[in-house]
């Protein structure tokens, strides 16, 4: 994940953020079972799914790499699997963004776009 820093209107620096192939803090995951979507009575008691525990792990990267003075986040809008159910991807959205500064989700499609000036 790369984040920026802002000074005075203009990009101070760059930032690569490291740790999302660790699993999250058994804090987070217990935040998250708290909100997340009973969708039937057989996951009550189920392993989290390595999709959920990363999307856990990006919001406490996010966390950590925000501050008092952050104004605004700007993420990728994470793409669903054709068979996550809707609550499910709203969990999932629910763990990246809790408790930060505004976000800013941005939807692309999957394809490297180039922007020309003229």
């Amino acid at each position: 994940a790369v984040v920026s820093t802002q000074s005075t209107g203009e990009f101070g620096s760059v930032e690569i953020v490291v740790g999302l192939d660790q699993k999250p803090a058994q804090s987070s995951i217990n935040a998250y079972m708290e909100y997340r979507p009973k969708l039937s009575e057989e996951e009550e008691g189920e392993e989290l799914d390595a999709k959920t525990l990363q999307y856990i792990r990006i919001g406490e990267l996010l966390r950590e790499n925000s501050t008092d003075n952050t104004k605004l986040i700007v993420v990728t809008l994470p793409v669903p699997r054709d068979h996550t159910p809707a609550l499910q991807y709203m969990s999932w959205l629910e763990a990246m963004t809790a408790d930060l500064p505004p976000i800013l989700l941005l939807r692309g499609n999957q394809q490297d776009a180039l922007t020309f000036y003229c």
